[in-house]
């Protein structure tokens, strides 16, 4: 196309410059290309025309770029005895490679961190709110191209049933190389919308204690501080269990009962019999008896979620009832914390955990009352 000599216009060459310096904006900060809205600010040449016919000139130069498919242009609703200048005129781009060679501003170089970007948002299998987490979270690696490691981080939810470490993860997905992923646990998180990341960096550690009298079933307590108090406990509120913690309960996926996924240490001041350990392993790791098992955390859904989790490992895990039902009867008769008072504002809301007591009774009260209650209290 030979191109009309009004595209060397001083109004029309610092409206298409306006253009190009949008479309270099954008890939910048790698949002979405929004229409530009005409006004006398950027082409007072058309608003600010002294004669009608000189509007209409340069309106017939917009409407000839429209029809070249450079540009489409956006009106609101016509109205009689309006003309299409005067309707909120909006231009959206739609030829870049054709308003770049007229201006003779060629696409400036891409970053890495831009190429990353569009490599998220292309090839990433995940909403909006994912993309925009990850793409916040570069990974390189020598001659692999941003797309290349994109796809592979499509292939994480294949692996979290497996009871992987996060540099073994790294490994299978990263041709071998085991250290990409270190400290990326929150681009993890994100990309398999779990709370924390499913693959820890060593193996689980529990902490365990067992009665001297033998156990007949085993709780999993959330809290520390808890667990230690359990284990001191005089009142036989916790006889004939097995009291169990793990720090961060990033145990709560199937590695948990698997030889090389725990790392099992049992405390100085409960039972050390051969016997009973021997039996708690087997029990924790074959599945070789089933014994009740129960969980107690917080009253929130941060707790909520532990103990759904903790049922990807334990089909018969139930929440318990003798820690959780005074802490029930705490929200309900109108104490406990607001979400934003103790830093959990953002914990998401869980409709169903699978135990029959905490989706009767729990999830009920904490949707009813508003109030989150530690462990602790």
């Amino acid at each position: 196309m030979t191109e009309p000599q009004w595209l060397k216009q001083p109004e029309i060459t610092k409206l298409l410059n306006l253009l190009v310096d949008k479309l270099d904006k954008m890939q910048t900060t790698g949002r979405a290309m929004q229409p530009l809205k005409l006004d006398r600010r950027n082409f007072p040449a058309l608003f600010d025309a002294e004669f009608e016919a000189d509007k209409e000139y340069y309106w017939s130069q917009l409407e000839q770029m429209q029809a070249w498919r450079w540009f489409s242009i956006k009106t609101d609703r016509p109205q009689q005895g309006k003309a299409g200048y005067e309707l909120n005129p909006r231009l959206q781009i739609t030829d870049e490679a054709a308003i770049r060679k007229t201006t003779a501003r060629l696409e400036p170089v891409k970053s890495a961190q831009q190429q990353w970007r569009e490599a998220v948002f292309d090839r990433l299998k995940a909403d909006d709110a994912v993309k925009d987490c990850v793409a916040k979270q570069k990974l390189e690696i020598p001659g692999k191209t941003a797309e290349e490691i994109v796809e592979r981080l499509n292939l994480l939810s294949a692996l979290v049933d497996e009871p992987l470490l996060l540099r073994e993860v790294s490994a299978r997905l990263f041709w071998g190389q085991s250290k990409v992923l270190d400290k990326r646990q929150t681009l993890v998180t994100a990309i398999m919308n779990a709370d924390e990341c499913p693959f820890p960096e060593a193996p689980i550690q529990l902490q365990v204690f067992l009665p001297e009298n033998n156990f007949d079933g085993a709780l999993f307590i959330e809290n520390l501080v808890s667990f230690d108090l359990a284990t001191r406990d005089k009142t036989g509120r916790f006889s004939g269990l097995a009291l169990v913690f793990s720090s961060g309960f990033r145990g709560t996926a199937k590695r948990l009962r698997s030889s090389t996924g725990a790392s099992v240490y049992f405390a100085g001041h409960g039972s050390l019999a051969g016997a009973a350990t021997q039996r708690f392993l087997n029990w924790l790791v074959t599945g070789s008896e089933t014994l009740p098992v129960w969980f107690w955390g917080d009253l929130d859904y941060s707790g909520m979620q532990i103990l759904k989790s903790l049922r990807n490992s334990f089909d018969e895990l139930e929440a318990w009832l003798p820690g959780y039902q005074p802490m029930l009867d705490e929200i309900l008769a109108g104490h406990g914390h607001a979400p934003d008072a103790a830093r959990k504002i953002n914990q998401k809301t869980l409709e169903k955990t699978g135990s029959a007591y905490a989706d009767q009774h729990l999830l009920p009260a904490l949707a009813k009352t508003g109030k989150f209650l530690d462990q602790e209290f």
